[in-house]
């Protein structure tokens, strides 16, 4: 039997081996930045569009929550049942989503008849629609001052083009949207939606036009 001879590891090979576990530390380390960056960003977010909300309140008209925004808020969104609150942007492309959930504007008026339409990442704005159940009240609160509850009645799942949810319909009628499963990094083609019906309407005392931001 001839003795096993000993492996040497020449100094350019160490190099090497020390360089791949060097970025794969570093890959690590940026996909866990990457990970408490985005919650992050977008609970700060909420905070500076929610001082946007108080203001726009205030003064009658939309402000945007920094000079550079493409977006602007049109309404706060509350759930009891899951201590959820978040204000509510107006669509102006994909970039919303990353600040806050979005109303869709092909959809119909918030309190109108119709279905409207609101959509956010389930990783951040809409995660905890995974607690949503049957029955459950949603207030929306318009810029106006008006308040719409709505009353969960349906929860499903459905691939992004065939959700089933159109503009028309006989009553005021509300969406929430968010991509599914719940806890997924990878993209996927189907969506979690959340209806309700119209509950109860409180309109405010005084009525102001929608305006735009300057």
């Amino acid at each position: 039997m001839q003795p096993v001879k000993a492996t040497t590891t020449t100094p350019t090979a160490r190099k090497v081996l020390y360089g791949l576990s060097l970025l794969s530390g570093l890959a690590g380390f940026a996909c866990l930045a990457v990970g408490l960056w985005i919650p992050a960003k977008a609970e700060l977010a909420q905070y500076l569009l929610e001082r946007a909300w108080e203001k726009s309140r205030i003064s009658g008209e939309p402000i945007k929550a920094w000079p550079w925004a493409d977006s602007w808020p049109v309404a706060r969104l509350t759930i009891p049942s899951l201590d959820f609150e978040a204000i509510i942007l107006h669509e102006a492309g994909g970039e919303g989503l990353a600040f806050g959930p979005v109303f869709l504007s092909q959809s119909a008026p918030i309190g109108s008849t119709g279905t409207s339409v609101i959509s956010a990442h389930r990783d951040t704005h809409f995660k905890a629609l995974a607690d949503l159940k049957p029955g459950a009240f949603v207030t929306v609160e318009t810029l106006a001052g008006d308040k719409d509850t709505y009353q969960i009645d349906s929860l499903r799942k459905a691939r992004w083009d065939q959700s089933g949810l159109t503009r028309e319909a006989l009553e005021p009628r509300l969406a929430l949207t968010t991509c599914w499963p719940f806890g997924s990094l990878t993209p996927g083609p189907m969506r979690f939606i959340a209806e309700a019906h119209l509950s109860e309407q409180t309109a405010a005392f005084n009525e102001s036009a929608e305006v735009l931001p300057q």
